[in-house]
């Protein structure tokens, strides 16, 4: 079995190259311990470790929280960006270092970029940005320790040179497992090749006897071994497939400052055509978008246009758009617009029949549905439109909710409701029927007809008990009627339809 090979790329410095660049003294803290600083704070005296006080006295420096966030950000770019060179790619980050990096598999695509020496160079290339330092083995896990050392990369490299520089490797480089590296140096270990050597007397069992499962199997993922340093893992995990991330952003600066709606138009229907042909190339559909307006003193403000359905062209979401901007007020002459489009989703392909006839589709339906709503909710607002949702309840006016007509709704009638009749028109509040001379009465006088339904709930809470009836009025309107037995009232729930 041929031997994978694995690049590290580790991103030196991460957590102080994402902050703006700065001659004076800069320190980016994690739990008030210097983990980064730049050459004028290190000239002054300051180390990683340091107490955010001392580094402080000693250099005046600028201070920096970390922030994971945008490293993680920037950590996905990178992996965007070497996505075309391999799938399989995943992000490495140090649980007890602030070390990070990706990690490429990349044996099955030497020959498409003309050998190993080519594609590192040119993966090497791809990233200038900050320093990198790379390492290459036969694991990913020693690809990663071989990364602080910087051995240049040959087309001869193979595992046993992996192995050998593996051996010369310090067991202080072990960051991610302090308690083992502690134990190790107790028992007299200085390199990784000391571990090697107590493998191949004494099988791997005995390290993990002594440092416990986790560690034996990462010394095996390490080596790449099974029982001894001579087995090379007869199946190896699976290669994950890196998947990137997909959304569209689209930007446009203008020479001049638009005062007026109309003005718009073109530039949207042209970033909306790029859009269109984003989803058309990598068949994708999108169901939002953010469209983002800018003066030139960085005031800005958004309008989200929602589909009812995933779209997979852009003449919908242009008259979406065109609908918002009627009802929208700018504040400011507009200087640059930007379009954001990140919940993209595989679109399903549809097989539609020819129409010969010139008659209109019926499918066409969904797009005027979609248009209607969103005219409705641009006209009348956030509010206008929304969906009922059935909730589990015995007691009718708690047992439907309104729900925003683009969140999912339960459709499933709840089973205490699917024997006995209900009315067509249930009120949200029941109102108060009187009883004159022993005669129920509501807006005329009521005769009951069917009942009672008893309903009982929430005893635990405020207690509920009402017998239902259906009932006539004496212009023939059938309603539903309840007595509460507790109040010892009569109430109208609802009315039915006929």
């Amino acid at each position: 079995m041929k031997d994978r090979l694995w690049l590290v790329l580790r991103l030196v410095d991460l957590p102080l190259w994402i902050f703006p660049p700065h001659e004076q003294a800069v320190c980016v803290l994690e739990k008030r311990r210097v983990i980064a600083a730049n050459p004028a704070a290190i000239e002054a005296g300051v180390h990683k470790g340091m107490d955010a006080t001392t580094a402080q006295l000693l250099s005046n420096c600028i201070i920096y929280e970390r922030d994971t966030l945008q490293e993680q950000n920037y950590l996905n770019q990178c992996a965007e960006h070497l996505y075309a060179f391999t799938p399989y790619i995943h992000i490495n980050r140090s649980a007890f270092t602030p070390d990070s990096g990706l990690i490429l598999e990349i044996s099955r695509c030497l020959k498409l970029f003309g050998g190993l020496e080519s594609l590192c160079a040119r993966l090497l290339s791809t990233l200038t940005d900050l320093p990198i330092a790379y390492g290459l083995a036969h694991t990913e896990e020693a690809a990663w320790l071989l990364s602080y050392d910087n051995y240049s990369i040959a087309e001869g490299d193979d595992r046993a040179l992996f192995i050998h520089r593996l051996n010369h490797i310090p067991i202080e480089r072990l960051f991610d497992w302090p308690d083992a590296q502690e134990s190790l140096k107790r028992m007299g270990f200085l390199t990784l090749g000391d571990i090697s050597h107590q493998i191949e007397r004494q099988s791997i069992s005995a390290i993990k006897k002594r440092l416990g499962r986790d560690f034996a199997d990462f010394i095996g993922r390490l080596f790449g071994i099974a029982n001894n340093l001579q087995q090379t893992a007869l199946f190896d995990k699976p290669r994950q497939i890196y998947q990137p991330k997909e959304f569209f952003f689209d930007t446009m600066q203008f020479d001049y400052p638009i005062t007026h709606i109309d003005q718009l138009h073109a530039p949207i229907e042209q970033m909306l055509q790029q859009l269109g042909e984003y989803l058309r190339k990598r068949k994708l559909s999108c169901q939002k978008i953010t469209w983002r307006f800018f003066d030139i003193h960085h005031n800005s403000h958004a309008i989200n246009v929602h589909c009812a359905a995933p779209q997979t062209t852009w003449k919908l979401l242009y008259d979406l758009t065109h609908i918002q901007l009627e009802n929208q007020q700018l504040s400011f002459a507009v200087d640059a617009i930007e379009l954001t489009c990140q919940q993209l989703q595989s679109s399903q392909e549809k097989n539609n029949q020819l129409n010969f006839s010139g008659r209109r589709n019926k499918n066409h339906g969904g797009d005027d549905l979609a248009l209607l709503e969103a005219k409705l909710k641009a006209r009348l607002g956030e509010q206008a439109i929304f969906k009922i949702s059935y909730k589990d309840s015995h007691i009718p006016e708690q047992a439907w909710d309104k729900r925003s007509a683009f969140e999912p709704t339960e459709q499933q009638l709840p089973t205490a409701y699917q024997h006995a009749p209900h009315p067509t028109w249930l009120f949200a509040t029941p109102f108060p029927a009187k009883i004159q001379q022993q005669q129920l009465s509501w807006r005329g006088q009521l005769q009951l007809l069917t009942g009672p339904e008893r309903i009982e709930n929430q005893w635990w809470a405020t207690p509920t008990a009402r017998d239902y009836y259906m009932a006539i009025r004496e212009d023939g309107l059938r309603v539903w009627v309840y007595e509460d037995l507790l109040e010892e009232k009569w109430f109208v729930q609802g009315v039915f339809a006929g």
